[in-house]
């Protein structure tokens, strides 16, 4: 019988309660449910848990929806009393609520012991606590080794389909930068280069970095016409800019214009100095992936501690290494990778990623950020 939170009149007592999530069901969850009514000559009570617990505590969602599992274990013969948790009650309200004669555990739950409230509820409802070893397999090992066989399947595949696309990638030439692609119409409005609508874009973002990073210099790979270079100048920052395309130089305000190097941005150049802080904001998708690659590399470099980012991201990735473009927002965006890969490429620089001021510096919510702090000098090993 499935009961709810207002069925305790309805109960045969005493009654002996198991509990889990069962997701999936399987033959040691039957042989812990006929051991329960075997031993102890009761009704079975099972307790099964919402799918909201099996997403928080196992890290994925549930298999099977909670009403279809306790549809399931209620047409088991050992079990007399289904109760599904919607998942506002914890275990310990369930024991407190029904007060089962007996609370089964598997053995395992003697070593890690149960929670503490769960142990005083029991204690001031005389409900004894009783382990058996009967549950020789585990949904927990059963999802993981079918996840681990499924991937095993495509790992080949999924790397297979990535090599095509990256090495078949063709490279944008500094030369698609000109200065229509700066100035032409469909930069009017809102996204123009010019100097006063870029500082009603960038709004707090320049007082920002300097609050979150109290950068002495910086340096901005792929800085463009330097509109924030120059914001940042304006706040007594000494700023430095990198960029591939001399059109976007010649646009630069006369505050930054000499600051800023031509060159490439997937090279390391020794400019003089190391930075406090390295910039790379809306650059990343217009490299190949071979390209973006070497420029995570450069910047680790440039850096003696902190890297800010922002770019695109494949939207939805089944894959780790799923890779796209973004030619709708610009022709030029060629790549959008998985923003976990991107991620995983600057820890292999050396770089620690630092949600706390990624939080910070996301603070419109665009979940574009990325922000890392230099953790081991590879160039060192």
């Amino acid at each position: 019988m499935i009961v709810d939170d207002s069925s305790v009149d309805s109960l045969k007592y005493p009654f002996a309660m198991v509990d889990g999530c069962f997701d999936p069901l399987h033959a040691g969850h039957l042989r812990y449910f006929q051991a329960a009514k075997e031993k102890f000559g009761l009704p079975v009570f099972c307790h099964v848990q919402a799918d909201g617990y099996i997403e928080r505590t196992k890290k994925r969602p549930a298999l099977l929806p909670g009403v279809l599992r306790a549809e399931l274990i209620n047409g088991l013969k050992p079990i007399d009393y289904v109760f599904l948790n919607n998942g506002d009650m914890s275990t310990a309200d369930v024991l407190l609520k029904f007060k089962p004669k007996i609370y089964i555990k598997g053995s395992d739950w003697q070593v890690k012991g149960l929670p503490p409230r769960e142990l005083e509820v029991c204690r001031l409802s005389n409900t004894e606590i009783r382990y058996m070893d009967t549950v020789s397999d585990s949904s927990t090992s059963r999802v993981n080794d079918l996840v681990a066989a499924v991937n095993q399947n495509n790992f080949r595949d999924q790397v297979a389909k990535f090599e095509a696309i990256v090495l078949n990638q063709g490279i944008i030439p500094s030369s698609s930068y000109d200065q229509s692609y700066f100035l032409g119409d469909w930069r009017k409005n809102e996204n123009s280069y010019s100097l006063e609508k870029r500082r009603e874009i960038e709004a707090k973002n320049p007082e920002n970095i300097k609050a979150v990073f109290n950068p002495k210099s910086v340096l901005d790979v792929g800085c463009g016409p330097g509109a924030l270079m120059h914001f940042l100048a304006e706040l007594g920052i000494d700023v430095t800019g990198l960029e591939f395309s001399e059109d976007a130089k010649s646009l630069a305000s006369e505050l930054v214009k000499d600051r800023i190097h031509i060159g490439s941005v997937t090279k390391f150049l020794d400019l003089g100095k190391k930075f406090d802080l390295v910039i790379c904001r809306e650059v990343l998708e217009h490299l190949t992936v071979l390209q973006v690659r070497a420029t995570v590399a450069a910047m680790a470099r440039f850096t003696n501690k902190f890297l800010y980012i922002t770019t695109r991201y494949y939207q939805n990735p089944i894959s780790l290494l799923d890779v796209g473009d973004d030619k709708k927002t610009d022709p030029t965006h060629i790549t959008v990778m998985n923003k976990e890969f991107i991620r995983a490429l600057f820890v292999l620089e050396g770089m620690k990623s630092r949600p706390d001021l990624e939080a910070r510096m996301d603070w419109r919510g665009f979940g574009r950020v990325m922000v890392f702090e230099k953790a081991v000098d590879v160039s060192t090993i």
